[in-house]
């Protein structure tokens, strides 16, 4: 049991570090293009996905009320 909570713990700490040294890297000048760029679709998304999301949400009401239907009638 206790070498099971060792690795345990042991794994915890290899993942910290990991993710630890992910952020502390630098980024090359392409990959900061790349994330401002990113950045910037993103925001125009969230602007646009005010009025994006009510209409998804309702063509999938809508699909699943026509498969419903269609699904029913053959009963």
């Amino acid at each position: 049991m206790k070498e099971l909570l060792q690795m345990l713990e042991n794994l915890s700490n290899d993942i910290n570090s990991f993710f630890e040294n992910l952020s502390r890297r630098q980024r090359t000048p392409q990959q900061e293009r790349n994330a401002r760029a990113m950045r910037r679709w993103w925001r125009s998304f969230k602007k646009e996905g005010e009025l994006m999301i009510p209409f998804i949400v309702g063509i999938l009401l809508l699909g699943f009320i026509g498969w419903v239907a269609v699904t029913s009638a053959h009963m």
